[in-house]
C-alpha cells in the first residue's frame, strides 16, 4: 500500500527476496542529511497466484544419457522461446523428435541459486545461479521492475561499508522472476500475463494518511482497462456482476506473488500432479515461516495446465484442494479436444489468419515444421507421450464426432463413437481407415530393437502394446477427473467463427464411387504411403475391387484454433464463463478480454475466502 510521507523524509517499501521473504535496503546517509527513512509495513496477508501452462509451453532439458546417446553439446530438449532452436529444428526427422522428446529422458528446465552454507545465503553471482542465468534468458537480463515485489535489489554505493558486509548480494528483477518459475514457462505467451498480475494485484490501493483510495489502475474512468465498474460483458460475459471499490478494498491489503510452475507435458498430468504438489505445499509452508499468514494458492492455468490442476484437486493425484483457494481457467479442453486425433493423423496446422498477416503465415509455418506437420513426425512422439494423449476427447465429449462423408456432404455411415472413443476409435487395429495410430510410426528409432543398455527400451515401454496401455489410461485419468473442479472457478474460452477448431472430425470422399464400395466399416485401408500420407489423404479398399480417396476436411466449429467451444471448453464447471473472441488459442493470454477475465476471477476468488481470515488484523 503506497502512504504519502513529509518531504523531508525518505519513504521505503518492502519488496520480496528470492528466498520469499520479505526485505527492505536501507543505506546509510550522510551526517549532514538530516531526513528520516521511515520504512511501510508490508501487509501480513500472503496468497500466491501459481500459473500452469499448457502442452509444450514448458521448458524440456534431456537426461546425461539421452544428450550422449544422440551426441548433442547442449541438453536443450525442448525451449520454445529459442528462435535459433525452433528454426533448427523445424525440419527434424520423426526419429529426431521421437529422441529428443522422450518423456522418461527428459525433465523441467529448473531455474537454481548458488547457496552458500558457510555465510548461509544466496548468492546473485555465485556458479550455479551464472549458469542457470544464461540458460533461462527468454526472461530476458534488462527486464524491468514488474511489481514492488518484484524489482531490483538496489545496489550499494560502498559495498565494502563495515554496515553492508554480508548484504552485498543484487538480485536483478530477472533473477528473481526465474526464481518464481517464469522462465521455466514460454515466457514469448505467458510473459504478459505473468507481469499484468504481478503489476495488477499488487497495486490495487493507495493511502493518504488514514484515507484508502481504489488505485488508478484499477478504478480510473479514462483507463479503459480498469475493471471496477466496468462491465463484465465487455470481456464475454453479461450476467456477471461488475467488481466494484469494495470487493478491491477488502482483497487490497495483500500480497499476491505470481509463481510459474513448468512440468514434463509428455507425462500423464496424474504423475506431474504427485511431483508438484508436494512442491506448492512447500511454496506456502515457506511463506508461513517466513512470517506471513498464507492460507493456500489460487490457481490460473493454460490449456492443459488446467487438467493438471484438477489432477492437483483430485485425491488420488494431488490431493492438494484445501489449500487451493479458487481456479481460473483459460481455453482448457475441459473433456479433450479433435484436433488431437487430426494431429496425430496429419500433423500441426499452422496459421488460420488471412493471407494479409504475412508474418503471422510465416511464423506459422515455422511452428508448424516445429510441432511436427505430418502424422508420422506427431506420432514419433504423442504416441510415446501420456500427456498428449490425455487430450483426446473422452467419453463426456460425445458421441458421433467422426463422420465420413460423400463428395455432397451426405454421410455414409453413423458417426463413431456411439458410446466409447478408445474401443471405437483410437485402439482399432490398423487395416481400420479411422483408427488412431498407425504402428509403423511409433519408434522410427527402433528403440524396441535395441538392448536397454544401448538405450533401448522393452515391449511394455515402446511398440503398438505400450501405446495402446497408455491412451486406456490416459481415458482413465481423462474421466477419473472428468467432476473434480473447485468451487470457486472462473474459465474462459474462444468461441470465434475466424478461429476455427474441430468440433467433429469429417473424412471426405473425393474420388472413387463410395455408394458402390460398400459399407464403409468394411472398408480397409491400404498398406504404407499408399494408404496413409500423413497429411490427411487416405486410400481404402471397398467392396467390388473399388478404391476410394479420402481426405480429412478442415476445421469448421467456433472455438480458438484447437479447442471447439461446444464439445469441449464450454463444458467446463465454473461459476462464470466468460466467451470470447480475437484470439486463437496459444496466443490467447496476450489478449486483453482474456487478461480481463483472469485478473476479474482472481478478485472474485480472493473475495470469496473465508471472511474471517480477511477481518484479521495484520
Amino acid at each position: 500500500m503506497t502512504v504519502q510521507g513529509d518531504d523531508q523524509d525518505i519513504w521505503l517499501d518492502f519488496t520480496l527476496g528470492v528466498n520469499q521473504s520479505a526485505e527492505v535496503g536501507v543505506q546509510t546517509t550522510p551526517t549532514v542529511d538530516k531526513r528520516r527513512i521511515r520504512v511501510r509495513v508490508p501487509p501480513g496477508k500472503l496468497i500466491p497466484i501459481v500459473f500452469f501452462p499448457g502442452i509444450m509451453g514448458s521448458n524440456l532439458r534431456l537426461s546425461k544419457k539421452r544428450q550422449a546417446e544422440i551426441q548433442r553439446q547442449d541438453n536443450r530438449s525442448w525451449r520454445p522461446d529459442d528462435k535459433g532452436d525452433a528454426w533448427g529444428r523445424r525440419n527434424a526427422s520423426a526419429v529426431e523428435r521421437q529422441m529428443r522428446l522422450d518423456p522418461d529422458d527428459v525433465e523441467v528446465d529448473h531455474y537454481e541459486i548458488s547457496y552458500d552454507k558457510d555465510k548461509d545465503r544466496f548468492e546473485s553471482t555465485g556458479n550455479a545461479t551464472q549458469t542457470s542465468d544464461s540458460r533461462h534468458d527468454n526472461v530476458p537480463d534488462n527486464l524491468a521492475d514488474v511489481s514492488k515485489l518484484l524489482m531490483s535489489d538496489p545496489k550499494l554505493e560502498n559495498d565494502h561499508h563495515p554496515l553492508t558486509t554480508g548484504h552485498e548480494q543484487h538480485f536483478s528483477a530477472a533473477q528473481k522472476a526465474r526464481a518464481r518459475g517464469w522462465s521455466e514457462v514460454m515466457f514469448g505467451s505467458y510473459g504478459a500475463i505473468l507481469m499484468l498480475l504481478e503489476k495488477q494485484l499488487n497495486d490495487m490501493l493507495k493511502a493518504d494518511g488514514a484515507k484508502v483510495e481504489v488505485s488508478a489502475s484499477w478504478a480510473s474512468k479514462g483507463n479503459a482497462q480498469a475493471l471496477v465498474g466496468r462491465a463484465p460483458e465487455s470481456f464475454g460475459n453479461s450476467d456477471a456482476p461488475a467488481l466494484t471499490e469494495a470487493d478491491i478494498k477488502k482483497v487490497g491489503n495483500c500480497w499476491y506473488p505470481v509463481h510459474a510452475f513448468g512440468y514434463n507435458w509428455l507425462k500423464s498430468n496424474g504423475d506431474e500432479a504427485k511431483e508438484i504438489a508436494p512442491r506448492i505445499q512447500k511454496l506456502i509452508d515457506t511463506y508461513n515461516q517466513n512470517g506471513f499468514d498464507c492460507p493456500g494458492v489460487i490457481f490460473v492455468t493454460h490449456s492443459m495446465g488446467g487438467l493438471l490442476a484438477r489432477a492437483l484437486m483430485h485425491p488420488d493425484y494431488g490431493n492438494l484442494k484445501a489449500k487451493v483457494l479458487g481456479v481460473v481457467h483459460g481455453v482448457m479442453p475441459t473433456m479433450g479436444a479433435a484436433a488431437a486425433y487430426k494431429r496425430l493423423r496429419a500433423g500441426f496446422e499452422g496459421s488460420n489468419k488471412t493471407w494479409w498477416h504475412f508474418l503471422d503465415k510465416i511464423q506459422g509455418g515455422i511452428v508448424k515444421g516445429v510441432l511436427g506437420d505430418n502424422g508420422q513426425e506427431v506420432t514419433a512422439v504423442l504416441a510415446n507421450a501420456p500427456g498428449g494423449l490425455e487430450l483426446l476427447p473422452n467419453k463426456v465429449y460425445g458421441s458421433g464426432w467422426l463422420k465420413v462423408q460423400d463428395r455432397k456432404g451426405g454421410d455414409l455411415m453413423p458417426a463413431l463413437p456411439k458410446e466409447d472413443p478408445a474401443a471405437e476409435i483410437y485402439t482399432q487395429a490398423p487395416p481400420q481407415w479411422w483408427r488412431l495410430i498407425n504402428p509403423e510410426w511409433i519408434d522410427p528409432a527402433g528403440l524396441g530393437k535395441m538392448p536397454p543398455e544401448n538405450g533401448g527400451k522393452k515391449e511394455d515401454k515402446i511398440g503398438p502394446e505400450a501405446t495402446m496401455k497408455r491412451i486406456d489410461n490416459a481415458m482413465k485419468f481423462s474421466h477419473a477427473i472428468q467432476d473434480t473442479r473447485h468451487d470457486e472457478t472462473y474459465a474462459h474460452f474462444g468461441a470465434d467463427p475466424e478461429q476455427k477448431a474441430w468440433n467433429d472430425i469429417v473424412w471426405k470422399v473425393t474420388e472413387g464411387n463410395a455408394q458402390a464400395a460398400g459399407d464403409p466399416m468394411a472398408w480397409t485401408l491400404l498398406e504404407g504411403e499408399h494408404g496413409d500420407n500423413g497429411k490427411g489423404t487416405i486410400r481404402v479398399s471397398g467392396a467390388n475391387a473399388i478404391t476410394l480417396t479420402l481426405e480429412l476436411q478442415a476445421a469448421a466449429a467456433p472455438g480458438d484454433g484447437t479447442v471447439p467451444m461446444a464439445r469441449s471448453a464450454d463444458k467446463v464447471h465454473a461459476k462464470y464463463k466468460f466467451t470470447q473472441t480475437g484470439y486463437d488459442h496459444q496466443g490467447s493470454y496476450g489478449s486483453p478480454v482474456a487478461q480481463a477475465a483472469t485478473l476479474y476471477g482472481v478478485v472474485k476468488i480472493a473475495d470469496a475466502y473465508d471472511p474471517a481470515w480477511w477481518e484479521k488484523k495484520n
